[in-house]
């Protein structure tokens, strides 16, 4: 019981930071197939499919939980170093994706859906800043729903960092402070805080649920008939991210008080060093929850 919550507490802490599948963890631990036939089960047979991986729930809420307090503090303290790093931890999954992404013959539409993809990506860096929410409190009920289906994804397929694309569009920071928030009112006895905290955390619940729900069965049908593709397109998110998040920092720091330009190298070369450092730490991070891909090769080439 205790091996399974600490399995499913790295699955958690996987499951919010960027670049970090939460999916790809549990495949290598071999409860993927497990996690994703309980969801399936989900709405038919609701009891029996919680039954049969509670410990692991457990665990993924826990990790959560503290993930949400140690990111909290590090961004905080360190915000572009941190960021380089998380932006290691992508750039380490990077392999394995183009593994699954790789066609047997080189083709152009194959190169075009990755291409159009990176493009579609950048193009997201310009609406970032009207995207982007710095004060959770007046942040619309209907994006909290978002940030729960966009954090879902991070389970349910395998490669695929959800923190990542709210990273990307300003919203990851948002979820950190929230979860924080919510874990030091709670033992501060702080019910104001509280409440109104718990309630944006339902949405995210509500949002998770509607993703396991409709994409559980969907995705396991688009990795069936179109897996080639799904992956090139998670291809080209990836290499596009780096860029994306970097923008995504510079919009949120020029607004701190006082301001802070990443780009101002005369002020930021330390950072800057630290971060360069950082970048293949996170890289050897990330390819360590990656190395023992088994069972997503398996499950990959049995769908081909």
């Amino acid at each position: 019981m205790i091996k399974k919550i600490l399995i499913g507490s790295l699955v958690g802490i996987g499951s919010i930071l960027p670049g970090v599948s939460g999916g790809m963890i549990a495949a290598a631990f071999n409860i993927y197939s497990k996690l994703i036939e309980a969801l399936d089960l989900l709405t038919k047979h609701p009891i029996q499919a919680i039954k049969s991986i509670w410990q692991y729930l457990i665990g993924i809420i826990l990790g959560i939980l503290a993930g949400f307090l140690i990111i909290a503090y590090v961004f905080y303290l360190i915000p572009l170093p941190s960021t380089l790093l998380f932006i290691g931890l992508i750039l380490g999954g990077l392999p394995e994706i183009y593994f699954l992404a790789k066609q047997d013959e080189r083709k152009a539409k194959h190169m075009i859906v990755t291409g159009v993809t990176i493009i579609l990506m950048l193009a997201l860096s310009f609406l970032a800043p009207y995207l982007g929410q710095s004060d959770v409190s007046n942040t619309n009920f209907m994006i909290w729903i978002l940030v729960g289906f966009l954090l879902a994804l991070s389970l349910i397929v395998p490669g695929l960092s959800g923190t990542m694309l709210l990273l990307i569009i300003g919203y990851y920071g948002p979820m950190i402070l929230l979860g924080k928030g919510l874990v030091e009112s709670l033992f501060a006895l702080d019910f104001d805080t509280l409440f109104t905290d718990i309630w944006n955390l339902l949405f995210i619940g509500l949002g998770l649920v509607i993703a396991f729900i409709v994409l559980a069965k969907l995705i396991s049908y688009i990795l069936r008939k179109f897996p080639k593709t799904f992956y090139q397109i998670i291809l080209g998110i990836i290499i596009a991210s780096p860029i994306n998040i970097i923008l995504s920092l510079k919009d949120e720091l020029i607004l701190e008080e006082p301001p802070i330009n990443i780009f101002n190298i005369n002020e930021q070369w330390l950072m800057w060093l630290i971060g360069i450092i950082l970048i293949p730490v996170g890289m050897y991070l990330s390819r360590m929850f990656t190395k023992d891909k088994n069972e997503t090769k398996e499950d990959q080439t049995s769908n081909n």
